[in-house]
């Protein structure tokens, strides 16, 4: 398995090419002129995906069994993430790379909103459906808008690809167990209140995080919990405490699978002023400032709390940890 992606700057996704590091994933620039749209012809699946979460994994499904019936290439077209909303993110990019490389999708296409913002409906389905992508076939959501100004709909869409002989399926509404719609909005309101169960119904994973390992103060090295110190990502988070997590090296082509806690916050008892995200894994101790992890997040084990000494942070983080290894057990184990 493998996904191509397509981007102004792969270093969008650079955690996820880092960390994958796999031949079978590619990085392409806008720029580039892939032979393979015109000759397979794609179904293009459009959307934000922020979270890939239930709701957008059921459309791309849907385009993934399209393609393989047709013999066409999936493309995931999006926009690279604003700026200005990067603190309102579920997925960074590369996670959302992640996910969708484990639905099967061929290409992610990131486009860059600036160059398409002042395009009418008509211009973007003739310029970047026809004449770059070569769609055959198109998906997207019912409440999907494009065009200048959002000036266009599903159904306005549904119009104009007909005229040029291209179907369009639109994905309706997706509910979760209450009969709400299934949406990125609700599921970072339950992020925020770290309602990680709901979380996972909607999202139909846990919550991830990807990213750097970086130098911190090792402090936890000196009170015999050593952590993985992640460069902070400006996205939503769930509330400063600590969790069970499970973490993943990729190594020639094989995942490697921990246990560990990871504390979000400030480290109110060490270093109150800046903003973390450290992880002590259990049975590691291996160099690996640099390199790329995965964090999966199950369960909230506490919240964060300024204790009055390190000897008391260090009977606490060992509550913690012989806690959460004991709630592995009960999961199977790794």
């Amino acid at each position: 398995m493998g996904i191509k992606i397509i981007t102004e700057n792969c270093n969008n996704v650079i955690e996820f090419l880092e960390f994958k590091k796999s031949e079978n994933i590619t990085c392409y620039n806008l720029r580039d002129n892939l032979s393979e749209f015109k000759e397979n012809g794609t179904v293009v699946i459009l959307g934000n995906f922020d979270g890939v979460h239930k709701a957008h994994k059921k459309i791309l499904q849907k385009g993934v069994k399209k393609a393989q019936e047709k013999g066409y290439k999936t493309v995931v077209y999006t926009f690279n993430e604003y700026p200005n909303k990067k603190h309102t993110r579920i997925t960074n990019q590369s996670e959302k790379a992640f996910i969708m490389e484990k639905n099967g999708i061929d290409y992610l296409y990131l486009e860059e909103f600036e160059k398409v913002r002042n395009y009418t409906p008509e211009n973007f389905v003739e310029k970047i459906l026809i004449e770059k992508l070569n769609a055959k076939e198109v998906l997207c959501g019912f409440n999907f808008t494009f065009g200048k100004k959002k000036s266009g709909d599903a159904k306005l869409l549904k119009s104009i690809l007909e005229k040029n002989g291209i179907n369009l399926k639109v994905q309706e509404p997706v509910l979760d167990n209450e009969l709400e719609i299934i949406s990125s909005t609700n599921i970072r309101k339950y992020i925020k209140k770290t309602n990680l169960k709901k979380v996972k119904e909607l999202l139909d994973h846990n919550l991830l995080i990807l990213g750097k390992v970086v130098h911190g103060k090792q402090l936890g090295r000196t009170i015999g919990f050593p952590t993985a110190n992640l460069k902070f990502e400006n996205k939503v988070y769930p509330s400063f405490g600590v969790y069970g997590v499970k973490i993943y090296f990729y190594e020639n082509g094989i995942f490697k699978t921990y246990a560990g806690v990871m504390n979000i916050g400030r480290n109110p008892t060490v270093d109150k002023d800046n903003l973390s995200v450290e992880t002590h894994i259990f049975d590691f101790d291996e160099d690996i400032y640099g390199k790329y992890i995965l964090i999966e997040i199950f369960e909230n084990i506490r919240k964060e709390v300024k204790f009055n000494s390190l000897n008391e942070l260090k009977n606490q983080i060992n509550k913690d940890s012989i806690y959460w290894r004991n709630k592995v057990k009960e999961m199977n184990g790794l």
